[in-house]
């Protein structure tokens, strides 16, 4: 993936978590437990979200690509996207926005 294709997948992430409630908030992780609400997680990824495009614009494409991929991690394990979704995402020509 290109740098622009990431900002575009990544902004498509913010944009989907943002209509569907979940506004971006950082969390602190080390202090959660088990009993912390799976809902807030997407929140947190949210926020990853603007932090992997920030990372990109730092010139820290490692840290963006990290972080893209916890990120999309998390968002197949609470079923917003599934794996073949993502992997169409990833490829290296545009994707169909969704």
């Amino acid at each position: 993936m290109t740098d622009e294709q990431v900002k575009q997948v990544v902004t498509d992430y913010q944009a989907r978590l943002t209509r569907e409630g979940h506004l971006p908030s950082k969390i602190d992780f080390d202090r959660t437990t088990a009993a912390f609400p799976r809902s807030r997680q997407l929140e947190h990824v949210n926020w990853m979200c603007a932090e992997i495009l920030a990372a990109l614009a730092g010139g820290d494409r490692e840290k963006a690509m990290r972080w893209l991929g916890f990120t999309q991690g998390v968002l197949w394990a609470h079923g917003v996207y599934a794996v073949n979704e993502m992997r169409e995402q990833n490829r290296a020509t545009p994707y169909s926005r969704g």
